[in-house]
């Protein structure tokens, strides 16, 4: 018994010492004793991404968002048609070259047949037949990882400021609406300037394209096109929670997501006529915490993630160019449990015929017990 007890002591302090040499590591520290297969870079700044020791789980549910307090905060005009659908209630209001379109997830309650489709709504508010169609061949409004030149959010300036409003005004605007709508604590995760120099160069990629289509081929772009989108995450503890798809190996076995796990969304744009688009899904409503845990750092997750590389077959350079600590979404019982994990983005290129191909693929590590989920490219 004495000779057990000794084994499992020696054992757990040799954990303790093999977790506590990532303590108080750097970047440089980090890069030194890590083999980093060749084909695979590291294209983050580790030394900016802050370390949170411990975090606590949630419980929770979807949010239910109160439909008179959207009405009252969104709609501006005179309504004009009332429907129920399979997501929930939709309300159409109207004035002269304006309407808005106001859509409330119930998951189905309203039409009588779960759906599932629940914790948001979305908003649009269409000017002289124009909505955001037009912006949309220009730029990503969802946020999506695409390969498309045409629509890559990474050409326009983030926090740059526009002729008609400045950046933080718009941002002020978009936050007083959220707040009023009932929306919980929210961080920006990316936004960008949509100047019309960069969407004219956007557009004309877009014309040499085999997606072109002719009803969109004679767009005058100008100043009044400009605008801002946003793409924000809720937060629990400071800590955002995951808005980009990710997959559970064993998935949720008592619950219809299977292996993808759930994820929230909230995109916004805004131009000189105000907000003219929200689409917000799967809000969480959080119940108490469960227990508080110690949590791995960015060097050790990320190691997890490098070592598994390590044992696969790389055919194509690839880049690790992203890393977020955020609450992870596991469906539980009739509800979620929230975890905190660490999120990477990986990228690799191939050439097909001429053409760049990028693929993108997200891997997660469980912040608390080191388990890697490894994502698939698309």
């Amino acid at each position: 018994m004495i000779i057990i007890i000794l084994l499992i002591l020696v054992s757990c302090s040799e954990s303790k010492k093999e977790n506590d040499r990532f303590d108080d590591m750097d970047s440089g520290t980090f890069f030194e004793n890590i083999t980093i297969p060749e084909e695979v870079s590291v294209d983050i700044n580790l030394d900016d991404i802050e370390y949170i020791e411990e975090a606590a789980t949630y419980q929770a549910n979807y949010t239910e968002f109160d439909q008179q307090q959207l009405i009252d905060t969104l709609i501006q005009h005179d309504i004009v048609e009332e429907n129920i659908w399979a997501e929930g209630p939709q309300i159409i209001a109207a004035a002269p070259n304006i309407q808005e379109s106001l859509n409330i997830y119930d998951g189905g309650k309203a039409f009588g047949v779960e759906t599932g489709m629940e914790g948001g709504f979305s908003y649009w508010n269409i000017i002289n037949d124009i909505g955001y169609g037009e912006q949309q061949l220009v730029a990503s409004l969802s946020f999506d990882d695409t390969d498309q030149e045409f629509v890559l959010n990474s050409d326009y300036a983030s926090y740059s400021d526009l002729d008609f409003l400045s950046y933080d005004d718009a941002l002020s605007d978009i936050k007083e609406v959220l707040d009023k709508v009932g929306m919980p604590p929210l961080e920006i995760d990316e936004t960008y300037s949509l100047d019309v120099e960069t969407m004219r160069s956007h557009y004309e990629l877009y014309l040499n394209s085999i997606f072109v289509e002719e009803k969109d081929k004679n767009i005058n772009w100008t100043k009044d096109h400009e605008a801002y989108i946003f793409s924000m995450q809720q937060l629990v503890d400071g800590i955002p929670i995951v808005n980009r798809g990710w997959l559970r190996p064993d998935g949720a076995k008592d619950a219809a997501f299977g292996n993808e796990m759930p994820v929230t969304t909230i995109n916004l744009g805004y131009d000189q006529s105000g907000i003219r688009y929200i689409s917000v899904y799967g809000i969480l409503e959080v119940n108490d915490a469960n227990e508080t845990n110690r949590l791995i750092t960015i060097y050790e997750a990320l190691e997890t993630l490098i070592d598994a590389y390590s044992l696969t077959i790389i055919e194509d350079d690839l880049s690790i160019n992203s890393a977020k600590l955020s609450y992870l979404i596991i469906p539980k019982d009739d509800g979620f449990e929230l975890i905190p994990g660490w999120m990477f983005r990986s990228v690799r290129s191939t050439l097909i015929n001429d053409h760049t191909f990028n693929q993108y693929k997200y891997d997660v590590v469980h912040a608390v017990t080191g388990e890697l989920y490894e994502g698939r490219w698309n």
